[in-house]
């Protein structure tokens, strides 16, 4: 009878611990998929914009990932790896960001909820597979409008060209994003609130973001007539280049249309390789502040440099192309074609082992510990402020 009964709970616990690993691997699986937009709209469809977790922290594991696959992938194509320190600074911005942004989102979301209850001009149904299509489309269509801001205003492109300063793209790279885009973004959403139901909003925000993710690789090449619809690494990888003919140009982040609806969009010319980076003057160096924030003493260089006040404020609000008697964005001329001959790495310092070792333990319990803090059922810092 003991024997039976013991029999019983012994099958009854590896029943039970199978179902859990099960789940385990059918929610990895899922968090994967979400991260190419592949997912069930009524999963992920809440009544209440509090109940939304936290998705950019929850995927981190999918992220981890894909960053392994990717490197695998380079060690079979031999391909150069990402380099040290250029990953630390875009994980660390990462961190930073989304600690960041869980309040900033706190005060967006509030706001956001008061402009749809007063202000908004249809009322969508919440859990319409409709619904879901259209946030898609004006998430999507409004990222790049305020994406091509970021490029075509000087002021906006000092804090943007933070992302695109590495010269070489990586799974990291996508995370390497700065605090001024992150307001800008976030602040600009609210326009949405005439329309999209605030639950919907803070889904396809997280979402809209994290797509581009596997943008940003060096690996995955042609992807056909799909290239014509959503945004591929093929097409993101002429955004992130430096040569006169990759400048302005893909915005997009799902989706492609847009571009080639509005001229941004811009084939790679296969017989041209990519340089990646910024066009000079770029700061050589690794510190995180300087990286951020230098390019603002550019533009203010270039305010007092030039005369009259028109001017002045065009220093501050055309491009970053832009100077006295040139077009609004400057002239793609003026831009030294790059010579891919010469080495990735203009500014590349010696790193001792062991400071990489100590950089690398140190980020990784930071990273874990950050991990379990935010990975909570809720937005933080939204509960917190729904609690109050």
């Amino acid at each position: 009878m003991v024997e039976h009964l013991v029999s019983n709970e012994t099958s009854l616990t590896m029943g039970s611990v199978s179902e859990c690993l099960w789940d385990g691997v059918y929610r990895f699986i899922e968090l994967v998929l979400s991260l190419f937009y592949i997912m069930v709209p009524q999963r992920y469809t809440y009544d209440d914009p509090y109940q939304v977790p936290d998705y950019e922290v929850t995927v981190i594991p999918a992220i981890a990932f894909i960053f392994t696959i990717e490197l695998v992938t380079r060690f079979v194509q031999r391909k150069q790896f990402p380099r040290y320190p250029d990953m630390i600074i875009n994980i660390w911005s990462a961190l930073i960001n989304t600690l960041a942004r869980i309040f900033l989102l706190t005060i967006i979301i509030s706001i956001y909820t008061w402009l749809y209850t007063n202000y908004r001009i249809v009322d969508l149904p919440l859990h319409s597979v409709w619904t879901w299509i259209i946030s898609v489309l004006l998430v999507d269509f409004l990222y790049y409008w305020v994406h091509r801001s970021l490029h075509e205003f000087n002021i906006l492109w000092a804090g943007h060209q933070f992302h695109h300063s590495p010269t070489d793209i990586n799974v990291t790279s996508a995370l390497r994003n700065s605090i001024i885009d992150m307001f800008v973004h976030d602040t600009t959403w609210l326009s949405l609130s005439v329309v999209i139901p605030p639950p919907l909003l803070v889904v396809h925000i997280q979402f809209n973001l994290l797509y581009q993710i596997w943008l940003h690789n060096e690996i995955i090449g042609n992807m056909g007539f799909i290239e014509y619809i959503i945004n591929t690494p093929r097409q993101h990888r002429v955004h992130h280049g430096r040569n006169a003919y990759c400048i302005d140009k893909n915005y997009g982040s799902l989706f492609m249309i847009w571009d080639r609806l509005f001229g941004t969009h811009q084939e790679p010319k296969e017989t041209r390789k990519i340089v990646f980076g910024v066009v000079p003057p770029t700061p050589n160096s690794f510190d995180m502040m300087t990286l951020q924030f230098g390019h603002y003493g550019h533009v203010w260089r270039k305010f007092k440099t030039v005369d009259g006040l028109t001017n002045k404020v065009s220093a501050i609000f055309k491009g970053p192309g832009w100077a006295p008697g040139k077009p609004r964005l400057g002239l793609l001329s003026d831009i030294p074609e790059p010579d891919a001959t010469l080495p990735r790495y203009s500014y590349d310092p010696y790193i001792a082992f062991w400071k990489m070792v100590y950089t690398g333990f140190h980020g990784a319990v930071v990273a874990i510990g950050f991990y379990r803090f935010v990975d909570h059922p809720n937005i933080v810092g939204l509960t917190l402020l729904n609690d109050i």
